[in-house]
């Protein structure tokens, strides 16, 4: 953690995703989408109109950045504003490095992954999900997709597929697990979480390609069997 005092107040800001947990950081991520800038439907041509923009745009970003340390930090919007501007220039830097660092040390996932949490080992699907059930699939596509069409929530869906995905040893698929663990995994560390994150990422994508090309495979049969049938 950083140490930092602005103005007269003590805070704390993350410089390891190890020292986030996903429950504060999904807050962060809903503040961050929540405020995204809307931009016109039409771009102007106009030089002054394109600078006129460019300022909105960045006004727009700085106050986005203010409410995300706010978040972060736990001090209020009113204690941000009445900070020297010099410092809390340096100290959104500090914060912007971080929340933007890239995560690509977890993007080439090709094994299997486990994690330790109150003494108990939980395990990654394997390569492909082929240890996990067409359920699991489903289930985990369809929060997927809800997050997609509900970006705001995206990150509060992670603990609730990991709960799904990533399990004990001979453990099976029970509801009622699920939902303990969903809030379990809520404690989990950010470094933890980007590691499944982008795992499931992959898998989903490899299990899309493989049922698009058996929907492709049986179109294809039926359209040959229905041109059969007619030459009968």
């Amino acid at each position: 953690m950083i140490n930092l005092k602005v103005g007269e107040h003590n805070c704390h800001l993350p410089e390891q995703w190890k020292e986030i947990k996903l429950k504060d950081y999904a807050k962060v991520y809903a503040v961050i989408i929540g405020n995204e800038f809307v931009e016109p439907d039409e771009q102007p041509i106009n030089k002054d109109a394109l600078e006129v923009l460019d300022k909105e745009r960045e006004l727009h970003n700085v106050r986005t950045n203010r409410k995300v340390f706010s978040q972060l930090t736990g001090l209020s919007e009113q204690v941000v504003n009445q900070t020297d501007i010099k410092q809390m220039n340096e100290t959104i830097t500090l914060m912007t490095n971080f929340l933007n660092n890239s995560t690509g040390e977890y993007t080439d996932l090709d094994e299997a992954f486990s994690f330790r949490y109150k003494n108990k080992e939980y395990v990654f699907p394997f390569i492909n999900m082929e240890t996990n059930t067409f359920g699991d699939y489903i289930e985990t596509a369809q929060l997927d997709m809800v997050a997609q069409k509900q970006d705001a929530k995206k990150m509060s869906v992670i603990g609730e597929q990991m709960a799904i995905l990533c399990r004990e040893k001979n453990e099976v698929y029970d509801e009622q697990l699920i939902q303990k663990k969903t809030k379990m995994f809520q404690e989990l560390t950010m470094d933890i979480v980007w590691k499944f994150v982008f795992f499931l990422t992959k898998q989903i994508n490899i299990c899309n390609q493989n049922f698009q090309t058996y929907s492709k495979t049986e179109t294809e049969l039926k359209t040959d069997t229905q041109q059969n049938i007619g030459k009968l």
